[in-house]
Protein backbone atom coordinates (compact mmCIF):
# COMPACT_ATOMS: atom_id res chain seq x y z
CA UNK A 1 0.00 0.00 0.00
CA UNK A 2 1.44 3.51 -0.98
CA UNK A 3 -1.07 5.53 1.41
CA UNK A 4 1.46 6.88 4.20
CA UNK A 5 0.19 5.51 7.81
CA UNK A 6 0.87 7.25 10.90
CA UNK A 7 3.64 5.65 12.28
CA UNK A 8 2.41 5.56 15.87
CA UNK A 9 0.09 2.69 14.10
CA UNK A 10 2.95 0.39 14.27
CA UNK A 11 3.55 0.77 18.01
CA UNK A 12 -0.25 0.10 18.97
CA UNK A 13 -0.43 -3.57 20.90
CA UNK A 14 -2.89 -5.86 19.17
CA UNK A 15 -5.85 -6.81 21.03
CA UNK A 16 -6.93 -10.47 20.63
CA UNK A 17 -10.46 -10.35 20.98
CA UNK A 18 -12.28 -13.61 22.55
CA UNK A 19 -13.51 -16.04 20.28
CA UNK A 20 -17.40 -16.37 18.67
CA UNK A 21 -20.14 -18.56 19.53
CA UNK A 22 -20.92 -19.27 15.90
CA UNK A 23 -17.28 -19.46 15.41
CA UNK A 24 -16.55 -22.06 17.77
CA UNK A 25 -19.48 -24.08 16.44
CA UNK A 26 -18.34 -24.06 12.70
CA UNK A 27 -15.05 -25.07 13.22
CA UNK A 28 -16.10 -28.00 15.37
CA UNK A 29 -19.52 -28.52 14.09
CA UNK A 30 -20.90 -28.26 17.96
CA UNK A 31 -24.85 -27.27 18.11
CA UNK A 32 -24.09 -25.49 21.69
CA UNK A 33 -21.26 -23.43 22.80
CA UNK A 34 -20.28 -21.29 26.02
CA UNK A 35 -18.75 -18.11 25.99
CA UNK A 36 -16.91 -18.11 29.10
CA UNK A 37 -13.64 -15.67 27.83
CA UNK A 38 -15.16 -12.04 28.34
CA UNK A 39 -16.62 -11.29 31.50
CA UNK A 40 -20.27 -10.92 30.40
CA UNK A 41 -23.27 -11.24 32.29
CA UNK A 42 -24.05 -14.47 31.35
CA UNK A 43 -27.48 -13.90 33.42
CA UNK A 44 -28.24 -11.18 31.05
CA UNK A 45 -29.67 -7.92 31.81
CA UNK A 46 -32.68 -7.58 33.77
CA UNK A 47 -35.70 -8.55 32.00
CA UNK A 48 -37.41 -5.19 32.28
CA UNK A 49 -34.23 -3.64 30.51
CA UNK A 50 -35.53 -6.00 27.35
CA UNK A 51 -38.71 -5.20 27.29
CA UNK A 52 -38.45 -1.23 27.67
CA UNK A 53 -35.83 -1.06 25.19
CA UNK A 54 -37.92 -3.00 22.47
CA UNK A 55 -40.48 -0.28 22.47
CA UNK A 56 -37.60 2.56 22.08
CA UNK A 57 -36.89 1.09 18.69
CA UNK A 58 -39.17 2.98 16.55
CA UNK A 59 -37.80 5.91 17.74
CA UNK A 60 -34.32 5.32 16.19
CA UNK A 61 -34.67 7.89 13.50
CA UNK A 62 -34.02 10.47 15.83
CA UNK A 63 -30.21 11.20 17.09
CA UNK A 64 -29.70 10.53 20.94
CA UNK A 65 -29.63 13.05 23.44
CA UNK A 66 -25.77 14.32 22.94
CA UNK A 67 -26.10 15.56 27.04
CA UNK A 68 -27.21 11.97 28.12
CA UNK A 69 -29.41 14.21 31.03
CA UNK A 70 -31.72 11.92 31.54
CA UNK A 71 -29.09 8.90 32.44
CA UNK A 72 -26.85 11.80 34.04
CA UNK A 73 -29.77 12.62 36.63
CA UNK A 74 -29.89 8.93 37.86
CA UNK A 75 -26.33 8.50 38.13
CA UNK A 76 -26.31 11.80 40.25
CA UNK A 77 -28.86 10.24 42.51
CA UNK A 78 -27.41 7.19 42.63
CA UNK A 79 -23.66 8.39 43.36
CA UNK A 80 -24.87 11.63 45.22
CA UNK A 81 -22.77 13.85 43.20
CA UNK A 82 -24.17 16.77 40.69
CA UNK A 83 -24.92 15.90 37.42
CA UNK A 84 -21.85 18.07 35.82
CA UNK A 85 -19.43 16.22 37.62
CA UNK A 86 -20.28 13.19 34.98
CA UNK A 87 -19.35 11.78 31.63
CA UNK A 88 -20.70 8.88 29.48
CA UNK A 89 -18.98 7.33 26.47
CA UNK A 90 -19.13 4.26 24.03
CA UNK A 91 -18.56 1.88 26.54
CA UNK A 92 -16.02 2.51 29.42
CA UNK A 93 -13.11 2.46 26.59
CA UNK A 94 -14.29 5.63 25.04
CA UNK A 95 -14.04 7.45 28.41
CA UNK A 96 -10.44 6.24 28.64
CA UNK A 97 -9.67 7.21 25.04
CA UNK A 98 -11.42 10.91 25.66
CA UNK A 99 -8.55 11.10 28.66
CA UNK A 100 -6.07 10.14 26.71
CA UNK A 101 -6.90 12.68 24.15
CA UNK A 102 -7.37 15.76 26.53
CA UNK A 103 -4.36 15.12 29.14
CA UNK A 104 -1.80 13.62 27.15
CA UNK A 105 0.47 15.04 24.44
CA UNK A 106 3.58 13.63 22.43
CA UNK A 107 6.60 13.13 24.63
CA UNK A 108 4.63 12.50 28.13
CA UNK A 109 3.32 9.12 29.82
CA UNK A 110 0.86 7.27 31.63
CA UNK A 111 1.99 4.52 34.83
CA UNK A 112 0.52 1.44 34.00
CA UNK A 113 0.68 -2.43 35.86
CA UNK A 114 1.82 -5.24 33.83
CA UNK A 115 -0.07 -7.04 32.46
CA UNK A 116 -3.25 -4.87 32.48
CA UNK A 117 -6.21 -3.95 30.41
CA UNK A 118 -4.66 -3.59 26.85
CA UNK A 119 -6.56 -0.42 25.72
CA UNK A 120 -4.79 1.98 28.26
CA UNK A 121 -1.62 0.98 26.87
CA UNK A 122 -3.25 1.55 23.10
CA UNK A 123 -4.89 5.12 23.91
CA UNK A 124 -1.66 6.45 25.26
CA UNK A 125 0.39 5.24 22.43
CA UNK A 126 -2.51 7.05 19.86
CA UNK A 127 -2.20 10.10 22.12
CA UNK A 128 1.90 10.13 21.58
CA UNK A 129 2.48 9.37 24.60
CA UNK A 130 4.06 6.14 26.32
CA UNK A 131 3.42 3.69 28.79
CA UNK A 132 5.86 3.07 32.00
CA UNK A 133 4.80 -0.36 33.00
CA UNK A 134 4.91 -2.44 36.94
CA UNK A 135 5.31 -5.76 37.07
CA UNK A 136 2.20 -7.72 38.89
CA UNK A 137 3.24 -8.73 42.29
CA UNK A 138 4.56 -12.59 41.16
CA UNK A 139 3.02 -14.14 44.24
CA UNK A 140 -0.46 -12.68 44.14
CA UNK A 141 -1.01 -10.76 41.02
CA UNK A 142 -1.59 -7.97 42.76
CA UNK A 143 -0.55 -4.52 41.66
CA UNK A 144 2.26 -2.74 43.11
CA UNK A 145 0.92 0.12 44.16
CA UNK A 146 4.01 1.45 45.70
CA UNK A 147 6.14 1.28 42.58
CA UNK A 148 3.52 2.67 40.26
CA UNK A 149 3.72 5.35 42.59
CA UNK A 150 7.46 5.38 42.19
CA UNK A 151 7.63 5.01 38.73
CA UNK A 152 6.02 8.32 38.13
CA UNK A 153 8.61 11.64 36.79
CA UNK A 154 8.37 15.03 35.00
CA UNK A 155 6.64 13.66 32.01
CA UNK A 156 3.97 11.78 33.76
CA UNK A 157 0.81 13.00 33.42
CA UNK A 158 -1.49 9.64 34.01
CA UNK A 159 -1.50 6.78 35.98
CA UNK A 160 -4.27 4.33 35.96
CA UNK A 161 -5.21 1.42 39.09
CA UNK A 162 -7.83 -0.90 38.18
CA UNK A 163 -10.32 -2.22 41.01
CA UNK A 164 -10.53 -5.03 40.46
CA UNK A 165 -7.67 -5.68 38.39
CA UNK A 166 -8.26 -6.92 35.09
CA UNK A 167 -7.20 -9.75 34.27
CA UNK A 168 -6.17 -11.12 37.57
CA UNK A 169 -9.41 -10.32 39.82
CA UNK A 170 -7.08 -8.84 42.24
CA UNK A 171 -8.14 -6.23 44.64
CA UNK A 172 -5.84 -3.27 46.36
CA UNK A 173 -6.39 -1.94 50.02
CA UNK A 174 -7.73 0.92 51.58
CA UNK A 175 -4.05 1.79 53.08
CA UNK A 176 -2.91 1.18 49.39
CA UNK A 177 -5.77 3.56 48.00
CA UNK A 178 -5.05 6.14 50.37
CA UNK A 179 -1.52 6.11 50.13
CA UNK A 180 -1.62 6.52 46.40
CA UNK A 181 -4.65 9.28 46.88
CA UNK A 182 -2.28 11.49 49.26
CA UNK A 183 0.74 11.35 47.66
CA UNK A 184 0.44 11.55 43.86
CA UNK A 185 1.47 14.69 42.49
CA UNK A 186 -1.92 17.17 42.20
CA UNK A 187 -0.57 17.53 38.37
CA UNK A 188 -1.64 13.78 37.80
CA UNK A 189 -4.99 12.35 37.21
CA UNK A 190 -5.26 9.28 38.92
CA UNK A 191 -7.72 6.71 36.46
CA UNK A 192 -9.57 4.57 38.63
CA UNK A 193 -10.94 1.69 36.67
CA UNK A 194 -13.91 -0.20 38.39
CA UNK A 195 -15.43 -1.77 35.51
CA UNK A 196 -15.96 -5.35 38.37
CA UNK A 197 -16.81 -2.88 40.81
CA UNK A 198 -20.28 -4.27 41.71
CA UNK A 199 -18.98 -7.68 42.16
CA UNK A 200 -16.57 -6.46 44.80
CA UNK A 201 -17.69 -7.61 48.80
CA UNK A 202 -19.34 -4.79 50.30
CA UNK A 203 -17.08 -5.02 53.24
CA UNK A 204 -14.13 -4.97 50.72
CA UNK A 205 -15.29 -1.95 48.66
CA UNK A 206 -12.93 1.48 48.14
CA UNK A 207 -15.23 4.38 47.94
CA UNK A 208 -13.05 6.17 45.68
CA UNK A 209 -16.33 8.69 44.52
CA UNK A 210 -16.06 10.27 47.88
CA UNK A 211 -12.73 11.31 47.38
CA UNK A 212 -13.70 13.65 44.56
CA UNK A 213 -14.85 15.89 46.35
CA UNK A 214 -11.90 16.70 47.96
CA UNK A 215 -9.33 15.64 45.15
CA UNK A 216 -9.41 17.34 41.54
CA UNK A 217 -7.22 14.62 39.97
CA UNK A 218 -9.13 11.64 40.49
CA UNK A 219 -11.64 10.29 37.81
CA UNK A 220 -13.18 7.19 38.99
CA UNK A 221 -14.87 4.79 35.98
CA UNK A 222 -17.78 2.50 36.29
CA UNK A 223 -19.60 0.49 32.87
CA UNK A 224 -22.78 -1.16 32.05
CA UNK A 225 -20.91 -3.89 30.12
CA UNK A 226 -20.43 -6.12 33.46
CA UNK A 227 -23.18 -6.88 35.64
CA UNK A 228 -25.88 -4.71 34.47
CA UNK A 229 -25.70 -7.17 31.38
CA UNK A 230 -25.25 -4.61 28.69
CA UNK A 231 -22.12 -4.97 26.94
CA UNK A 232 -23.48 -5.28 23.18
CA UNK A 233 -24.90 -1.92 23.99
CA UNK A 234 -21.62 -0.29 24.85
CA UNK A 235 -22.40 2.47 27.79
CA UNK A 236 -19.51 3.74 30.35
CA UNK A 237 -18.91 6.38 32.22
CA UNK A 238 -16.88 8.62 34.42
CA UNK A 239 -17.56 10.84 37.24
CA UNK A 240 -14.53 13.53 38.36
CA UNK A 241 -14.14 16.95 39.22
CA UNK A 242 -16.42 19.28 37.11
CA UNK A 243 -13.30 20.98 35.52
CA UNK A 244 -12.30 17.45 34.82
CA UNK A 245 -15.40 16.62 32.76
CA UNK A 246 -15.36 20.09 31.10
CA UNK A 247 -12.39 18.90 29.44
CA UNK A 248 -13.73 16.24 28.86
CA UNK A 249 -16.97 17.05 27.01
CA UNK A 250 -15.57 19.75 24.68
CA UNK A 251 -13.17 16.59 23.31
CA UNK A 252 -15.99 13.96 23.38
CA UNK A 253 -17.44 13.88 19.90
CA UNK A 254 -21.55 14.93 20.16
CA UNK A 255 -23.89 12.04 20.31
CA UNK A 256 -21.09 9.48 21.24
CA UNK A 257 -23.85 7.11 23.17
CA UNK A 258 -26.57 5.69 20.96
CA UNK A 259 -30.32 6.01 22.26
CA UNK A 260 -30.84 2.67 23.46
CA UNK A 261 -27.70 2.05 25.13
CA UNK A 262 -29.07 5.47 26.81
CA UNK A 263 -32.63 3.93 27.46
CA UNK A 264 -31.47 0.62 28.68
CA UNK A 265 -28.58 1.95 31.31
CA UNK A 266 -31.64 4.22 32.77
CA UNK A 267 -33.99 1.12 32.95
CA UNK A 268 -31.01 -0.96 34.66
CA UNK A 269 -30.38 2.05 37.15
CA UNK A 270 -34.36 1.76 38.07
CA UNK A 271 -33.82 -2.24 39.03
CA UNK A 272 -30.80 -1.96 41.11
CA UNK A 273 -31.37 -4.81 43.30
CA UNK A 274 -30.88 -7.28 39.89
CA UNK A 275 -27.01 -6.74 40.47
CA UNK A 276 -26.88 -7.84 44.09
CA UNK A 277 -28.93 -10.85 42.91
CA UNK A 278 -26.25 -11.27 40.07
CA UNK A 279 -23.17 -10.37 42.58
CA UNK A 280 -24.85 -13.16 44.88
CA UNK A 281 -25.05 -15.48 42.35
CA UNK A 282 -21.50 -15.01 40.90
CA UNK A 283 -20.13 -15.05 44.47
CA UNK A 284 -21.96 -18.52 45.46
CA UNK A 285 -20.61 -19.79 41.66
CA UNK A 286 -17.03 -18.73 42.54
CA UNK A 287 -17.14 -20.91 46.26
CA UNK A 288 -17.89 -23.50 44.07
CA UNK A 289 -15.22 -23.41 41.65
CA UNK A 290 -12.81 -22.38 44.48
CA UNK A 291 -13.42 -25.57 46.44
CA UNK A 292 -13.69 -28.26 43.65
CA UNK A 293 -10.52 -26.90 42.05
CA UNK A 294 -8.95 -27.68 45.94
CA UNK A 295 -10.23 -30.46 46.08
CA UNK A 296 -8.09 -31.73 42.61
CA UNK A 297 -5.31 -29.41 43.71
CA UNK A 298 -5.34 -27.17 40.73
CA UNK A 299 -4.27 -23.62 41.31
CA UNK A 300 -6.22 -20.17 41.11
CA UNK A 301 -6.45 -16.55 41.94
CA UNK A 302 -8.99 -16.01 44.43
CA UNK A 303 -11.14 -12.51 42.75
CA UNK A 304 -13.20 -9.94 43.39
CA UNK A 305 -14.74 -10.17 39.86
CA UNK A 306 -17.23 -12.69 37.86
CA UNK A 307 -14.21 -14.21 36.27
CA UNK A 308 -11.40 -16.89 37.75
CA UNK A 309 -7.83 -17.40 36.68
CA UNK A 310 -7.36 -20.62 36.71
CA UNK A 311 -3.42 -22.02 36.60
CA UNK A 312 -3.14 -25.11 34.77
CA UNK A 313 0.80 -24.87 33.58
CA UNK A 314 2.50 -24.74 30.78
CA UNK A 315 -0.13 -26.92 28.51
CA UNK A 316 -2.54 -23.79 28.69
CA UNK A 317 -2.84 -24.17 24.61
CA UNK A 318 -4.44 -27.90 25.50
CA UNK A 319 -6.27 -26.70 27.91
CA UNK A 320 -7.95 -24.59 25.84
CA UNK A 321 -8.38 -26.53 22.49
CA UNK A 322 -9.86 -29.33 24.65
CA UNK A 323 -12.47 -26.48 26.29
CA UNK A 324 -13.33 -25.65 22.52
CA UNK A 325 -13.72 -28.98 21.17
CA UNK A 326 -16.03 -29.43 23.72
CA UNK A 327 -18.32 -26.24 23.64
CA UNK A 328 -16.31 -23.48 26.03
CA UNK A 329 -14.70 -20.83 25.25
CA UNK A 330 -12.06 -19.19 27.95
CA UNK A 331 -9.30 -16.82 27.61
CA UNK A 332 -5.74 -18.04 27.37
CA UNK A 333 -3.54 -16.64 30.00
CA UNK A 334 -1.00 -16.02 27.03
CA UNK A 335 -3.37 -13.22 25.56
CA UNK A 336 -3.87 -11.77 28.67
CA UNK A 337 0.14 -11.30 29.91
CA UNK A 338 -0.15 -14.27 32.52
CA UNK A 339 0.90 -17.51 30.58
CA UNK A 340 -0.07 -20.92 32.50
CA UNK A 341 -3.66 -19.55 33.39
CA UNK A 342 -6.82 -19.59 31.65
CA UNK A 343 -9.28 -17.14 32.75
CA UNK A 344 -12.74 -18.48 32.87
CA UNK A 345 -16.09 -16.08 33.30
CA UNK A 346 -18.32 -17.42 35.68
CA UNK A 347 -21.99 -18.48 34.34
CA UNK A 348 -25.15 -19.78 35.29
CA UNK A 349 -25.13 -23.05 37.89
CA UNK A 350 -25.92 -25.43 35.10
CA UNK A 351 -23.08 -24.45 32.75
CA UNK A 352 -20.37 -24.01 35.47
CA UNK A 353 -21.67 -27.39 36.38
CA UNK A 354 -21.36 -28.75 32.90
CA UNK A 355 -17.44 -26.90 32.62
CA UNK A 356 -16.11 -28.24 35.96
CA UNK A 357 -16.86 -31.65 34.88
CA UNK A 358 -15.47 -31.32 31.16
CA UNK A 359 -12.42 -29.50 32.99
CA UNK A 360 -12.04 -32.38 35.28
CA UNK A 361 -12.05 -35.15 32.41
CA UNK A 362 -9.28 -32.86 30.81
CA UNK A 363 -7.24 -32.57 34.14
CA UNK A 364 -7.20 -36.63 34.39
CA UNK A 365 -6.10 -36.68 30.92
CA UNK A 366 -3.19 -34.72 31.56
CA UNK A 367 -2.21 -36.83 35.06
CA UNK A 368 -2.82 -39.77 32.94
CA UNK A 369 -0.17 -38.24 30.31
CA UNK A 370 -2.27 -38.80 27.70
CA UNK A 371 -2.60 -35.59 25.80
Amino acid sequence: MKIKVNKFVSRLPEYVPGRTIEEIKKKYGLDTVYKMASNENLYGPHPEVIRKIAGDLKKINYYPDSNFVQLREKLSLKHGVPPDMIVAGNGTDQVIELICDAFLETGENAVIADPTFLIYEKYVIKSGGSVIKVPLFSDNLCQDIGGMLGAVNERTRLIFVTIPHNPSGTGITQDEFDYLAANLPERILLVVDEAYHEYVPPEEKIKTIDYITSKDNIITLRTFSKVYGLAGLRIGYGIANKEVIDVLDRVRLPFNVNSIAQKAAVIALENEDYVERIRADIEKEKQKFYGFLDEINVGYIRSHTNFILIKVGRDSKYTVEELLKKGFIVRPGENLGIPGYIRVTMATPGINKNFLDVFMGIHRKKLGGEQ
